[in-house]
């Protein structure tokens, strides 16, 4: 599978989690600035630059 040519970097999670637990926007906004947003779709393509 590609995207614009580029191969994406896919990991595998198996740990189970429990439905309905959500962090509080002001949690994450300690984290938005190590985040880029693609321009063609901003909500769903983020990449989080290693500090």
């Amino acid at each position: 599978m590609t995207w614009k040519g580029i191969a994406p970097i896919v990991h595998r999670v198996e740990t189970t989690y429990e439905k309905g637990i959500k962090v509080l926007s002001q949690d994450l906004e300690q984290y938005q600035p190590f985040w880029q947003r693609s321009e063609t779709l901003p909500k769903w393509d983020i990449t989080i630059v290693p500090v």
